[in-house]
């Protein structure tokens, strides 16, 4: 018993994350002759993971579904008098907003109406434009390998319409640099301006991401900062069964050809070595004899790490000399830097306002400093 209700606690705590990736359904129910259907049973099931929420129409025959993860759904509406209308493979994509319509038919409720193929529904509950990038899409389109791993930031300013610009400076309709937010499952991370570039934390591993979304245009008041755009990513959930995967990328320097300009000069190709690997696993909480989180609750993991050895370095390093370590920088300091207030000099300090007299700190440092 002790365990379950731990295991509750951490499953409450969980949900109480940012939301700002979920997408919400909404739209009205009517008869065949327009009237709204009040009191009708809305189920909406998550075809991936199982979970079936539950809503009902108000006395206008409206009903709304907030909150919920991106992913594939079926909406079933039955009230007494009509036929059950079942609708499937409604794809809900991050941050969106679908309207879906139902217009029942009298009949029992042992009778059924199916759609199982219909064209995209259009996203009109809100005035945001965007651009959505689906699980298979994001699998399936090549994503250019930079700093040793894939940069998910470049392929945005690479691929999508009104971007312009790379991995370390980009404007989105016509914006400053990386000024737009980015969110992971609806926590903010920060904004790219302030982070100097397409650092880690700003840019996640490609294979955690299940999809996202490029939100410009006039985006909605749940983000602040006053950005041009957010760039919304969904991580990937675990699901009824157990998938994962694994993926290596390598570069050796037995496989590259040597430099032009490098062979013209008679120097020979220089050793570089890379690798990205990584792997991902996510499937239902299972606790033997304990709990079964099916259609309940799921685990994701992923882990990725880069190692680079790169022996063509230009440049010189250098050690500090013994007396540098002893405050005594005269050997490098111009003559005329010293602690005289003599026109024509540079007068020098240290951190407490103390002159360096003839290049040297006072007192001399007793311990290396």
């Amino acid at each position: 018993m002790i365990s379950r209700i731990v295991l509750g606690v951490l499953l409450a705590a969980a949900a109480c994350f940012g939301q700002a990736e979920r997408g919400t359904f909404n739209g009205s129910i009517t008869d065949s002759s327009g009237a709204a259907v009040a009191g009708a049973n809305v189920k909406i099931y998550n075809m991936a993971t199982g979970v079936e929420l539950n809503a009902a129409s108000t006395e206008a025959g409206v009903f709304r579904a907030p909150s919920l993860s991106p992913g594939t759904y079926r909406i079933t509406v039955a009230a007494p008098g009509f036929k059950t209308s079942v609708r499937q493979n409604i794809v809900l994509a991050v941050a969106q907003t679908l309207t879906v319509d139902f217009a029942l038919e009298v009949g029992n409720l042992t009778e059924s109406v199916t759609i199982t193929a219909e064209t995209p529904l259009l996203e009109t509950g809100t005035a945001e434009i965007g651009s959505y990038v689906t699980k298979k899409e994001f699998d399936e389109w090549p994503i250019a390998v930079g700093g040793g791993r894939r940069q998910i930031q470049q392929f945005i300013f690479t691929s999508l319409p009104g971007t312009t610009g790379g991995t370390w400076q980009g404007s989105i309709n016509g914006g400053q640099n990386y000024s737009h937010e980015i969110l992971i499952d609806g926590i903010s991370v920060g904004r790219m301006d302030l982070a100097g570039g397409a650092n880690s934390e700003f840019s996640p591993s490609a294979e955690s991401i299940s999809e996202f979304k490029l939100q410009t245009g006039t985006v909605s008041a749940q983000y602040s900062g006053g950005q041009t755009s957010v760039a919304n990513f969904a991580t990937k959930s675990g699901t009824n069964e157990v998938h994962g995967s694994a993926y290596y990328y390598g570069q050796n320097d037995a496989l590259r050809a040597n430099a032009f300009n490098s062979n013209a000069a008679g120097i020979r190709r220089q050793p570089f070595k890379q690798h990205n690997y990584g792997y991902s696993i996510g499937g239902p909480v299972v606790i033997p004899k304990l709990y079964n989180g099916k259609n309940r609750s799921f685990f994701f993991h992923n882990f990725e790490r880069t190692t680079t050895k790169d022996f063509n370095q230009t440049g010189f390093s250098t050690l500090p000399m013994p007396q540098f370590q002893q405050g005594d920088f005269s050997q490098i300091l111009n003559a005329g830097f010293t602690g005289n207030a003599i026109s024509g000099t540079n007068v020098g300090t240290d951190a407490l306002g103390r002159p360096v007299i003839g290049g040297a700190m006072t007192p001399r440092c007793s311990t290396p400093c």
